[in-house]
């Protein structure tokens, strides 16, 4: 079988984005997988991942509840899996500009709870395609909102955004000094498809990178164009560099998936990977 081939940092967490290892739910390509959660981590140690990164698509995740979250944890441990990070999805379709101040606030105390329970690493908050502000209003919203989530969790854990805003637009914001720890989500599919230099991530925000999404389509994949085995510039890049991201905490698989091949289609990630890890 294939397996996941790790680099030598023993402080670095492999993960897969929830989801990755069971079919859609009602139609949706990446939504908290409530009737397989509990599976995935089966596959996934078989695979090599030590941890997870837990999505979070809607108020009403399992995580929130304290009662449930002791029956995470007992499935967690039967695979020695960990949650490494949390991905709030649900800012997708509720954008931060659009969030009220008490729903940032509960939002922000539920996710302190879960962090500080599972001594989670890192969370990660989307500002890019529909949840990405527009104008200049919208971000002093948005900004708004990112800095009450940011400021309950920094000092438990690191805050980053996913974001398609360029690097040298983010510039800006991360010379806040309300945003002095904030970090990125460095996301290698967005980064080609939105034409951004992998190089100035590394050049201006090297200490500020947190976490790195693998991406990965096979030729099965509807009708992108396939890239061949070298061309895969970011991630060749990446692991080449990788030593200059020293605050790095995970490196997480949101591969393509389909429907039925699931699995397949997570082994030929991984199997793209690997030729990369020398």
């Amino acid at each position: 079988m294939t397996k996941l081939k790790k680099l030598k940092n023993k402080n670095l967490k492999y993960s897969y984005v929830q989801g990755r290892f069971s079919n859609e739910v009602a139609g949706k390509f990446q939504h908290f997988p409530i009737h397989n959660w509990e599976n995935e981590f089966y596959y996934a140690k078989k695979l090599n991942f030590d941890s997870v990164e837990w999505i979070i698509t809607d108020f009403s995740n399992p995580i929130f509840n304290t009662s449930f979250i002791k029956l995470i944890k007992k499935n967690l441990s039967k695979h020695s899996i960990v949650i490494s990070s949390i991905s709030l999805d649900l800012i997708m379709d509720n954008p931060l500009h659009k969030l009220t101040k008490s729903e940032s606030l509960w939002l922000s105390n539920k996710i302190y709870t879960a962090v500080k329970f599972f001594k989670i690493k890192r969370v990660s908050i989307p500002i890019e395609e529909r949840s990405r502000f527009n104008n200049k209003i919208e971000k002093m919203s948005a900004l708004k909102n990112l800095s009450i989530i940011y400021n309950v969790l920094k000092k438990k854990c690191k805050v980053c955004i996913e974001t398609d805003i360029s690097p040298r637009s983010l510039i800006n914001i991360f010379n806040m000094k309300k945003f002095s720890q904030l970090g990125i989500l460095l996301d290698l599919g967005n980064t080609r498809a939105h034409g951004f230099d992998i190089e100035e991530y590394f050049k201006y925000f090297s200490n500020r990178i947190y976490s790195i999404h693998i991406k990965f389509r096979d030729k099965s994949y509807g009708k992108t164009k396939i890239l061949k085995r070298k061309n895969f510039y970011e991630l060749n890049y990446l692991i080449k560099n990788l030593h200059h991201l020293k605050k790095l905490v995970d490196i997480s698989f949101q591969t393509y998936k389909t429907n039925k091949y699931f699995l397949s289609d997570m082994k030929r990630s991984i199997k793209n990977y690997n030729y990369y890890v020398k």
